[in-house]
Parts: structure tokens; C-alpha cells; sequence
């Protein structure tokens, strides 16, 4: 995974919509991860991190980095609970941060029989359950939201996951497969892991 070869002009309208399918061969991200570790010798950084790290991606820059990273942030959520990623990161200190921790875009996790059933019983939403999963499994979650209301109800009604609990949702990868809601085209390989574990 490299940076793209051009970058856009500076302005409101041509921010990050440079051509991230387009990369400079001599640069790699284990590259941009020195510069990175440089803002730390600064003190106005004090962690730095990754983002959609594969398990061959994560391993590659442990090899070559100073500093591990502090987190790596990619789609985890019941249908993809990354198990070979959890392990390295687990493994080597790195925290993991969910995004998509409710599904995505086609997701039929909220209408679950298993989560809307835990969602009865403890009184909540069915995206408080899958939120709670999260959190149970050490991660923190970042749900995305532009409603005032769920976004109050997310902070609000997540609770203690027993492992009873756990162990249903932990099952849904099984019964229902494997399934990637989140699947950006930066023109390479980004999520090695995905063939070993049947994503779809």
C-alpha cells in the first residue's frame, strides 16, 4: 500500500479526492510510517496509528518499525471479527478500534433474531447489543451516525455482555458467513486475511 502519486491542490473542493488508485512504486507505507514516528520526537503527537491493516501489512511494518503502533482501526463487527488480526494485535500491544461495529450499508444484523432477542431482554436496541459485543471484546467502537437521538442512545444504553451473550453473537460469523461491508478500491491488495477466513 503506497501513497498516490498526486496529491490535489489545497481547497474545500479538491480535498481527498485524489486518485488513491494511482501509487508512487518507490514509496511504501513502511516509509510514511518514519515520518510518522518523527511528530512523536515533536511532543505535539503522543500516538500514532494505522487504519485497514491486514495481518501481512501489520506484520510487515513490525518488522521495520521503532514504534509498534498504538492502534490499528478497521471494520470489525459480527460477521467480520478479523480472529487472525485480533491475535497479532493482541499479540504485540496494538489496540484495535472498530469502525462499522453495527454492520454497514445491506447489513441485516439489526433484524437478527439472536440480537433483537438479547436487545428485548435487556431493553435496548439491537445496536446497543452489537455495540456492548465490541466493548466486551476489548475494542473501542465507533458507530457512524448523523441522528442526534441514536447517537445519545449509543452512549447511553451499552451494557455488560455476559458470555452467554457473547458467545450467540460470537456464533452469527458461523451460521450466517463471513461477510465485508466496507470495501474501498485503493487499486492493491488491502485485506489479505479475508480469503483465509471466508469473507465474502
Amino acid at each position: 500500500m503506497h501513497w498516490p502519486v498526486t496529491l490535489p491542490t489545497a481547497s474545500p473542493e479538491t480535498y481527498g479526492k485524489e486518485d488513491r488508485t494511482v501509487h508512487d512504486p518507490d514509496w511504501d507505507f513502511t516509509d510514511t510510517w518514519r515520518e510518522m514516528e518523527k511528530l512523536l520526537e515533536t511532543g505535539k503527537v503522543r500516538a500514532i496509528g494505522v487504519a485497514n491493516f491486514s495481518t501481512v501489512n501489520l506484520d510487515k511494518l513490525l518488522k521495520s518499525c521503532k514504534i509498534v503502533p498504538a492502534v490499528n482501526q478497521t471494520e470489525i463487527q459480527p460477521l467480520l471479527p478479523q480472529k487472525r488480526l485480533n491475535t497479532l494485535c493482541t499479540e504485540r500491544g496494538v489496540h484495535q478500534t472498530a469502525f462499522g461495529p453495527l454492520g454497514g450499508s445491506g447489513s441485516t444484523l439489526h433484524e437478527n433474531p439472536i440480537v433483537n432477542e438479547i436487545a428485548e431482554r435487556r431493553g435496548c436496541s439491537s445496536g446497543n447489543v452489537l455495540l456492548s459485543w465490541g466493548v466486551k471484546k476489548g475494542w473501542s467502537v465507533i458507530p457512524k451516525s448523523v441522528n442526534p437521538a441514536r447517537i445519545e442512545g449509543n452512549l447511553q444504553k451499552c451494557f455488560a455482555m455476559n458470555d452467554q451473550e457473547v458467545a450467540r453473537i460470537d456464533g452469527l460469523v458461523e451460521t450466517l458467513g463471513g461477510k465485508r461491508f466496507n470495501r474501498p478500491n485503493w487499486g492493491t491488495v488491502i485485506f489479505h486475511d479475508d480469503e483465509a477466513e471466508n469473507v465474502n
